[in-house]
């Protein structure tokens, strides 16, 4: 892993050793500010926009060797290690200035700029899919098979078997009476038929479902649609083979892609178990549970349709007995009460989180893929 803030293919071999341990303990130092300020990154809102080249500014208190100190004013002091000339705690004046300002320096604090992929490697070295079973293998799009099964008579000119070509040549012009090698012909040339090897990292899909009712204002919005942004780019880094299906509902649920999940406005009513019922349906259909792990995360804010609660319910409690892990958030800017699908939900087990803040998004990401996130059912084969 490069350091951070230096650019790809540089190396820290042909620094000097003393300015080699200065650099890396810099390095330490900035993971240690991005750690500090990860909620503040988190609910950025320029970031929603990013084309994934920003730059981000991040506090950063500067890092100076440490050095002796003298005390030009001969004050009563324990010889204190002291940063260029200032003098280390214990000073005399110190005590004297009590809560009073001050004629001493401040902490030097500048801003490190940061591309949005040294934020994110620290953002989601923590975060990673729940449950996920090895076992499951979805094909992948890459042809990284080293055991090519299969000829063809066409094909590229890399993947051209030699072997097969003359063989079929030679059994060509033994049918012809001339068994012996001639010219060859298109007829002639075989090729490896490489499939599709399993994916690696396991098959995964992942169903972003939210809430898109005339209830949902700006706030509600905003949080729900910076949790999925994050979510997308955090499986993208970490899982690049993952399925991503974006599913928005008001009354009826659709699915779309991932444009217009982002920029959809609100409108209409709320019947939540049309969501999970379209879930249920697009798992069916498309994501087989042998291959496939599955996960599903609705985020709404709690306003459904009275008498659709029991079937929603109903409906959600089936999503999470067909997935490896379902994640319910509900967004409310006031100190309101959980709705009465949150209470279900919250006491059959579900994950289930409330966000009444723009820091809530990080403790969302945190629940949901954290190293602490609590033991559910693992998805049940149909």
């Amino acid at each position: 892993m490069k350091p951070i803030g230096m650019t790809a293919g540089e190396e820290l071999d042909w620094v000097p050793t003393g300015v080699r341990q200065d650099m890396v303990r810099h390095q330490e130092k900035v993971r240690d500010a991005i750690r500090t300020n990860l909620a503040d990154i988190v609910l950025d809102e320029r970031i929603g926009v990013t084309d994934g080249s920003k730059i981000i500014q991040v506090p950063l208190t500067s890092y100076r060797e440490y050095r002796i100190g003298f005390d030009h004013d001969q004050g009563e002091n324990v010889g204190h290690v002291a940063k260029d000339g200032a003098l280390g705690a214990g000073s005399a004046g110190e005590s004297e200035a009590g809560k009073q300002g001050g004629s001493e320096p401040g902490c030097d604090v500048e801003e490190t700029a940061l591309s949005l992929e040294e934020i994110e490697e620290v953002i989601f070295e923590k975060l990673s899919l729940p449950h996920l079973d090895l076992s499951r293998h979805a094909l992948g799009e890459s042809n990284n098979s080293t055991e090519p099964d299969t000829l063809t008579r066409t094909g590229p000119r890399s993947q051209w078997n030699r072997r097969a070509t003359l063989r079929t040549h030679l059994r060509r012009r033994a049918s012809q009476g001339e068994p012996r090698f001639g010219v060859l012909i298109p007829e002639d040339l075989r090729y490896w038929l490489y499939h599709p090897a399993p994916n690696p990292e396991g098959g995964a899909v992942v169903l972003a479902m939210m809430d898109t009712s005339g209830s949902m204002g700006n706030f509600e919005k905003y949080l729900a649609k910076s949790f999925f942004y994050w979510t997308v780019a955090f499986l993208r880094k970490n899982y690049p083979h993952v399925e991503l299906v974006f599913l928005a509902h008001d009354v009826r649920a659709r699915e779309v892609d991932e444009e217009t999940f982002f920029h959809r406005g609100a409108s209409g009513g709320t019947v939540s178990s049309s969501v999970y019922r379209l879930a249920l349906d697009v798992l069916e259909q498309r994501f087989r549970p042998e291959q496939f792990n599955a996960y599903a995360f609705h985020f709404t804010d709690g306003g459904n349709l009275t008498s659709d609660n029991g079937f929603a319910e109903e409906c959600g409690n089936r999503l999470k007995e067909r997935t490896n892990f379902f994640g319910y958030g509900e967004i409310h800017d006031t100190e309101r009460s959980p709705s009465p699908l949150y209470q279900a939900f919250s006491a059959d087990g579900t994950n289930v989180i409330v966000l009444r803040g723009k820091e809530d998004i990080f403790r969302a990401l945190m629940k949901f893929f954290g190293p602490d996130t609590q033991e559910v059912t693992r998805a049940q084969s149909l």
